[in-house]
């Protein structure tokens, strides 16, 4: 493995490597705090290592390291340790332990008491964020780069009355032998992943069997309705293995979040997390569970080895996903989503700036806060190259073969951008001199849009851009030719595009929102990724009657996607700019802080 730097990581990778973690966890909820212990085994790989330099971070947020216990274990003689002593540490934004033994050989593990906030009686981690990057050292003392992939076992002790889950298999659980009311659950994760993936949740949890390998958990409110939701996850996971290899983490479960998880879903091994905006109804956004299906293979099996080459992950990941569609559904709707993921693409360029080396699909991410670098670049930029990659070198099922390969080869492990692309020319030997003709700094290294644009099939989009420009261009006369049968004859992912055409051209007029609303009926669509649009075009064209239920959406669940956007279009409706802040404010606490950090940019809110 060629050894890279981890900008965005205090570990020093090349000098010892955590093979396994051993997790004891006490969750509770009424003094709100999260104390735990965590043995580390480490692999050393330098000769003449004799100190652990620890480096523990206290986020603004609501972490704390307060008391650290270290031991010093022999290599090969694992029942024995010599214990160094504590280390005390209060009130630091950061601090570190320089721990010197010349003892130390192969392994070293210590214990930790960590301090957090969690919110009622339902918590969860919070190791990915954004950028999936870093978090994961603000809960346990580990090597935050996914450049170190480790094995785990942890033992969870929660309110008899609550569920514990993990990012791994279930592996019984028994009384809490020290507190009558509690019990512990046990978990293994016999896979190695990086940190990033570790995830534990406890609330008042129910569960529904949805295939042989799989479970929905919910609270009981939504575990019906997501039973139905999600009841195509079996066939999603055979179709992804009989394109990319077998599933190889056990089992898939699913979970829906509480409503203010600021994410579309998170792909923790065993245990998808995902945002309730996704249960519409009627399956027309379980499109979301292909995405984190494909993760098991690309991000989960093969990861990227650091968050400059996080492409590799979203990229081949959203590849994977629109074949899994391709093979469920039709080649017209792998098209039709490429479409959509362009327009994506566009709109992160639009935010960032054409110039801004945040586009780059491999950028420096040196002194940069990934949460802040986050957007759709390295998943449709990423896809984008995938695609142009595809129709020069032979089509889909010759570049699936490609993908699948290159997953079977990095299995188990990390890779960069130079060592897949060398592979890459290594599998297309034959069409070295196609690759070559490629524009590599182009698509790598230089900001803005993906420089070829792919040439995508409209069948599907057609009549979406159709009646899009009906609206654009009717005149007031026009408008009673609109009736319901226009939509009617879309599916929801076209109903989607119309929507996402029109937030394209300029702001409608208010006659025409309001037609729109009489003759389709948009103010009751429960899919909210329509209802989403819907609501940014209204505010748009300044119907005033739109804002309360802009504002209503954008609080009443807290996925980025939705939330960030709804409270900029109110804020930029001048009448109402004091009524975004002021909603802004009122609901800020039930936010997730990394959703509050961000709208609070947005709305250009100091401190």
């Amino acid at each position: 493995m060629t050894p890279v730097s981890d900008p965005s990581s205090f570990s020093t990778v090349s000098k010892c490597a955590t093979k396994h973690l051993n997790l004891i966890y006490h969750v509770d909820f009424d003094k709100r705090v999260l104390k735990g212990k965590v043995a580390l085994t480490l692999e050393v790989l330098e000769d003449k290592f004799s100190s652990l330099l620890v480096v523990l971070k206290r986020s603004s947020l609501s972490y704390g390291i307060f008391r650290i216990a270290v031991f010093n274990l022999r290599a090969n003689y694992m029942g024995f340790s010599t214990f160094l002593g504590f280390y005390s540490i209060y009130n630091l934004s950061q601090m570190c332990i320089l721990v010197s033994s010349k003892e130390v050989t192969n392994y070293i593990a210590f214990k930790t008491i960590v301090y957090f906030f969690v919110c009622l009686f339902f918590i969860y981690s919070n190791c990915f964020c954004l950028q999936q990057a870093t978090h994961c050292r603000s809960m346990i003392p580990c090597q935050d780069s996914p450049s170190v992939k480790h094995t785990y076992y942890a033992q969870v002790s929660v309110p008899k009355e609550l569920v514990a889950l993990m990012s791994a298999l279930h592996d019984g659980q028994v009384p809490d032998p020290s507190d009558s009311s509690r019990v512990i659950y046990r978990f293994r994760q016999p896979v190695p992943m990086p940190s990033y993936l570790i995830a534990i949740v406890v609330g008042a949890l129910e569960s529904r069997k949805i295939g042989p390998r799989s479970r929905v958990w919910s609270e009981k409110e939504n575990v019906d309705e997501a039973a139905f939701e999600f009841s195509e996850t079996e066939t999603m996971l055979k179709t992804a293995e009989s394109l990319a290899g077998p599933y190889v983490w056990g089992q898939y479960d699913l979970l829906v979040m509480p409503p203010s998880f600021p994410y579309g879903g998170m792909e923790n091994p065993c245990l998808t997390f995902v945002t309730p905006t996704v249960l519409a109804g009627d399956k027309s956004l379980a499109g979301v569970i292909a995405h984190e299906i494909s993760h098991s293979w690309t991000g989960n099996l093969v990861t990227n080895r650091n968050w400059e080459h996080f492409w590799l992950n979203e990229g081949h990941t959203v590849y994977i996903e629109r074949m899994i569609a391709r093979c469920m559904e039709s080649e017209h709707l792998r098209q039709f989503k490429g479409i959509g993921g362009w327009k994506e693409l566009q709109e992160s360029v639009n935010q960032f700036g054409a110039n801004n080396v945040l586009t780059n699909l491999v950028p420096n991410l040196h002194e940069v806060d990934t949460d802040e670098a986050f957007s759709s670049v390295p998943y449709e930029k990423g896809f984008a190259l995938l695609y142009h990659l595809e129709e020069l070198l032979g089509g889909p099922e010759v570049f699936m073969g490609f993908v699948k390969s290159y997953i079977q080869l990095f299995a188990y492990g990390t890779v960069t951008t130079e060592e897949w692309k060398n592979y890459l020319f290594t599998y297309f030997k034959d069409k070295v001199d196609i690759l070559n003709k490629v524009d590599w700094n182009a698509w790598m290294h230089t900001p803005g849009m993906a420089p070829v644009k792919p040439k995508y099939d409209t069948t599907m989009a057609d009549a979406c851009t159709a009646l899009c420009q009906r609206w654009v261009k009717a005149k007031e006369e026009d408008l009673a030719s609109f009736t319901e049968e226009d939509v009617k004859k879309l599916n929801s992912p076209q109903l989607i595009e119309f929507m996402a055409l029109l937030l394209q051209e300029e702001p409608l007029p208010l006659s025409h929102v309001k037609k729109m609303q009489e003759v389709y009926q948009l103010n009751s669509v429960k899919n909210a990724e329509v209802r989403f649009r819907w609501l940014r075009i209204c505010v748009r064209a300044h119907w005033e009657e739109a804002v309360p239920l802009a504002l209503k959406m954008a609080t009443e669940q807290g996925r980025m996607k939705f939330t960030r956007p709804l409270f900029k279009e109110v804020y930029n409706f001048s009448k109402y700019s004091d009524k975004a802040l002021n909603t802004f404010k009122e609901n800020r606490g039930a936010l997730h802080p990394v959703t509050a950090m961000l709208v609070a940019k947005d709305l250009k809110i100091n401190g």
